[in-house]
């Protein structure tokens, strides 16, 4: 999360590697798996924070321009894309596996010293420490969402499931909603191309 630019073996920006790319490879390599068991569910972990990311199709990996956020924004932008073009394409194949997106509010995690140890920017972690005792809800309880997701009956596709406190930040789980660049449709098509491109993984789901 908001670390400073490197790349994977691969040669991507890393948070849209780890946090976008491998979830689309493995999902894909799964899917013969998953569609063989009627109503599994595929779960994406992604963040309030994909309300400060925009997706840039004409430099995805920031080798122009990179903003740590920023790019941390665009990978989960990316996770709710793919959550909404795989639940498409699993229905457009009348298949019962369904694609839902969860996340964990602001957690109390080792994830929020990642970047600014990595910056040199160690000033940041005891900060960040306060906030955590002071202002987070447990890891337990950000883990929640995400099993609320996985297990909870009836979810319909494409559902988004976070904290139903304050600003989505603390509390038990409920449905909540995403930003309308999530809800781009022909984004999340354009993701859906440059994804498979850059993963070679190919989905066997044909579209009408």
């Amino acid at each position: 999360m908001a670390i400073p630019r490197s790349e994977s073996a691969d040669g991507y920006e890393m948070q849209f590697a780890t946090n976008h790319l491998g979830h689309f490879a493995l999902t894909g390599l799964l899917l013969p798996a998953l569609v063989a068991r009627p109503r599994s569910r595929v779960v994406t972990v992604s963040s309030g924070a994909h309300r400060l990311g925009r997706m840039d199709f004409d430099d995805l990996h920031g080798r122009r321009r990179y903003h740590p956020w920023r790019a941390y924004g665009q990978s989960k932008l990316a996770n709710l894309l793919f959550t909404s073009e795989l639940q498409r394409r699993l229905e457009a194949n009348d298949l019962s596996t369904t694609a839902l997106a969860a996340h964990p509010g602001y957690a109390a995690t080792n994830l929020q010293s990642v970047g600014p140890r990595l910056s040199g920017r160690t000033w940041l972690l005891r900060p960040m420490d306060v906030a955590n005792r002071v202002l987070a809800q447990s890891a337990d309880m950000g883990a929640l969402p995400t099993l609320f997701a996985a297990t909870y009956p009836g979810l319909p596709g494409g559902s988004y499931i976070g904290p139903g406190g304050f600003l989505e930040q603390r509390g038990y789980p409920r449905l909540v909603d995403r930003s309308a660049a999530a809800k781009d449709a022909n984004a999340a098509r354009r993701l859906w191309i440059a994804s498979e491109e850059l993963t070679g993984v190919h989905y066997p789901l044909e579209m009408p």
